[in-house]
C-alpha cells in the first residue's frame, strides 16, 4: 500500500472563516461551561457534570442502565462508573441491580438528587441564558441549532 499523498489533506481543511467559527466554539464552550460550573459550585456544591447526570436521569423518567447513561453523557463506561460513583456518595442517585439482568446496572435519581435537581436547574438555566442565550437572537439561533445538528448527524453518519 503506498502513502497517502500529503497535499491530499489540504484540500479538505476548513477554510479560514470556518476555521475562525471553529475556534470560536471552542473557546466560547470552554469559557461558558467553566461559568456555569463554577456558579452550580459556588451556590450548590454541585458540579456541572453532576448537574448533567441529574438532568439525563429526571429526562429518562428517574432510573436509567449504566451504559445508557454513559450514552446521554457522552462518556466513556469507566469514566461514567467513576462520576456515578461520587454523585451516590452524595447520596444523588443510587444503584441497583435490575431483576432481569444481574450483570447489569440502573441508576435511579433519589429524592435527594431530585430537590438538588430543582433547585440547581434555576441557576443554571439562568446561566444558560445569562451567558450564552442572551448573545443570540431568533434567528442566529435557529440558525446555530440546524448547524450543530448538521454536525452532530454527520459525526455519526
Amino acid at each position: 500500500m503506498a502513502p497517502p499523498d500529503v497535499t491530499d489533506h489540504h484540500a479538505s481543511q476548513p477554510d479560514p472563516l470556518r476555521l475562525d467559527a471553529w475556534v470560536a466554539f471552542l473557546r466560547a464552550h470552554a469559557r461558558v461551561v467553566a461559568v456555569l460550573d463554577a456558579e452550580l459550585r459556588e451556590e450548590f456544591g454541585l458540579p456541572l457534570t453532576w448537574y448533567d447526570v441529574l438532568v439525563q436521569l429526571s429526562e429518562a423518567g428517574g432510573e436509567v442502565r449504566m451504559s445508557e447513561l454513559a450514552d446521554r453523557l457522552l462518556l466513556s463506561r469507566s469514566a461514567t462508573t467513576r462520576l456515578v460513583d461520587r454523585v451516590e456518595r452524595a447520596g444523588l442517585v443510587e444503584r441497583c441491580v435490575p431483576s432481569d439482568d444481574a450483570r447489569g446496572r440502573i441508576v435511579s435519581l433519589t429524592e435527594s438528587g431530585r430537590t438538588a435537581l430543582a433547585s440547581a436547574a434555576v441557576v443554571h438555566l439562568a446561566g444558560v441564558q445569562r451567558h450564552f442565550a442572551r448573545h443570540l437572537d431568533a434567528a442566529e439561533a435557529t440558525i446555530v441549532a440546524r448547524a450543530f445538528e448538521r454536525v452532530v448527524g454527520d459525526a455519526y453518519s
